[in-house]
């Protein structure tokens, strides 16, 4: 709780008549691009988040496709600089928005964020500082990524926004920084003044502006025991996910790239459950395999004393398209992807397991994982083409770990029905709930007409995690789970009593994982779930788990 400190951007006005001297026009972006890189090059990036941000935007700053555009609007078309700039980008922006990935949607806002200082500077317009000059919640129609890191936050004890949503980089920044945040708030900015009193719960997603007396205290309330309940979440850092009755459960980590680890190493991660190594081929900045072998042995060399780190191999295709790759399918979502593609395009396919086997060497706790995979067939025909990739290694003399484990993701329906059959063929099996869901019940999770079908607690859902879960314990390996499911603390009593041996979630997710499970017992989660999964529909099973968790250590 905190009083308002209100920030809205000026519009940049832009002119849509075209000009005679193209030759000018070129001139005024050329400036305005260099004092922009410029700009952007003189930030001052503090964190690993900050910087893997700023390396974002030199990308799409130096991307030689947008550039080539906005040349072309000039010369081609006659537009002035301003309106070629913004004609670019809001082509981009369309493409961005057709992508079936919250992540790359998320990325409009960066490349709005460049375009704007573009655009400024060819207006002249003066772009003005955030400066947040009391302690306060800044309420602001928006903030670019490049405005927080740039800004002095000492004042700033929370953020409340019109737009912007959880996976955008000010989200990523805001959580890194431990800024209470709450987005898509409509036209908040415009009906709160200066001094307004603001209290938000960033974990709820609520604002309350000039709450009454009965609404202050009970924001007190819940302030003081966060306060409380985040001490002893890091007093708990150093110990062991286990349930009263002695089932240990592996916390572990997702990330995209190397600034991920220091959070997880914070949070206490029992290691790296998925590195989607997909995201580090999108950057222009590692399109050198070498530099990306480096990442790999970075990484496992950073986390060797705290567990294993799990390489998913490329996830390309779908939504994940590398633009030089020009993959155009009707249903991507089902075509030519992750292992499907990487066994036609087998020169990118051997590089990167080269890449991942000269990491492990020396390290016993290296893992790899194959996504997509939708059989046994599938399976063993890629894991016959990493033992080819492994004797030519011996044949170089490339050292590697011999013992590396071998697993894959269970994330088709397919693969999850025959878990029994692939399990006899791998060391450890990952379910991906994102895709399995989807797949599962037919509905795609980003469509918004259709969201309210997206229930992970579906019947049919749940009885495939159990069988995949009943088929690794048959057959002596683990399984893990990965996706998002992994960490939503209200489902841990179903996780749990499936037995499923790790979770791998986002950092932030860790510690209050930890916590739960302390608190709950195997044995009656085990009883839980042979209930649920007599329950007829999503709804019903929703009503008991929620029943479940009001009484077994929730608070």
């Amino acid at each position: 709780m905190a009083k308002a400190y209100v920030f809205r951007h000026s519009e940049i006005y832009i002119s849509y008549e075209t000009v005679e001297d193209h030759d000018a026009a070129l001139q005024a972006f050329e400036a305005a691009y260099r004092k922009t890189h410029s700009d952007i090059d003189a930030i001052d990036a503090g964190s690993e988040d900050e910087k893997a941000i700023l390396a974002v935007y030199k990308a799409m700053l130096e991307d030689p496709d947008y550039l080539l555009l906005i040349r072309s609007n000039i010369k081609d078309k006659g537009y002035n600089a301003a309106w070629a700039v913004e004609a670019a980008t809001d082509k981009y922006v369309s493409l961005l928005e057709r992508v079936n990935d919250d992540f790359f949607k998320e990325r409009i806002a960066d490349l709005r964020d460049i375009s704007g200082r573009i655009i400024s500077e060819i207006s002249a317009e003066e772009r003005r500082d955030i400066t947040v000059p009391y302690p306060a919640v800044l309420v602001a129609d928006y903030l670019l990524p490049s405005e927080i890191i740039s800004m002095d936050l000492s004042c700033v004890k929370g953020l409340c926004l019109d737009k912007g949503g959880v996976t955008s980089h000010v989200a990523i920044l805001a959580r890194s920084l431990g800024i209470p945040s709450v987005f898509a708030l409509g036209d908040l900015s415009a009906d709160v003044s200066d001094g307004d009193l603001i209290a938000l719960d960033g974990k709820a997603g609520t604002v309350a502006v000039n709450p009454d007396r009965k609404m202050k205290a009970m924001y007190r309330k819940k302030l003081d025991k966060q306060i409380r309940a985040e001490a002893s979440l890091e007093n708990g850092a150093g110990e062991p996910a286990v349930t009263a009755d002695g089932f240990e459960v592996s916390l572990m980590g997702n990330i995209e790239g190397p600034e991920g680890i220091e959070s997880l190493i914070k949070a206490g991660a029992d290691g790296i459950g998925l590195f989607r190594t997909e995201f580090l081929m999108m950057l222009p900045e590692y399109a050198d395999k070498e530099k990306r072998t480096a990442v790999y042995r970075e990484t496992v060399e950073r986390m060797s004393p705290y567990g294993p780190v799990t390489f998913r191999t490329y996830d390309i295709g779908g939504d994940k398209v590398p633009k030089e790759m020009k993959i155009e399918e009707e249903n991507p979502i089902l075509g030519w992807r992750a292992v499907r593609l990487c066994m036609e395009m087998k020169d990118l396919f051997r590089d990167q397991l080269i890449s991942i086997l000269k990491a492990s060497a020396g390290y016993k706790d290296v893992r790899l994982m194959f996504p997509m995979v939708s059989g046994s067939e599938e399976l063993k025909s890629v894991i016959a083409f990493l033992d080819e990739v492994k004797d030519e290694c011996r044949k170089k003399g490339i050292e590697f770990a011999e013992d590396i484990k071998i697993g894959t993701m269970i994330e088709i329906p397919s693969a999850a029905i025959t878990a029994d059959v692939i399990a006899k063929y791998v060391d450890f099996m990952s379910i991906g709930t994102n895709d399995l869901i989807q797949y599962t019940i037919a509905v795609d999770r980003s469509n918004e007409k259709i969201s309210y079908l997206y229930r992970p607690l579906h019947p049919a859902v749940l009885r495939l995690l159990w069988h995949v879960a009943e088929s690794a314990h048959k057959n002596g390996i683990p399984v893990s789970m990965c996706g998002e499911m992994a960490g939503y603390p209200d489902y841990l009593p179903i996780l749990i009593g499936m037995g499923i041996d790790e979770l791998s979630m986002a950092s932030s997710s860790i510690m209050e994982a930890r916590r739960r499970i302390r608190k709950l017992s195997r044995s009656s989660c085990a009883s839980f779930v042979n209930h649920v999964l007599s329950l007829p529909d999503a709804q019903e099973i929703e009503r008991a788990l929620k029943e479940f968790n009001s009484k077994h250590g929730k608070a």
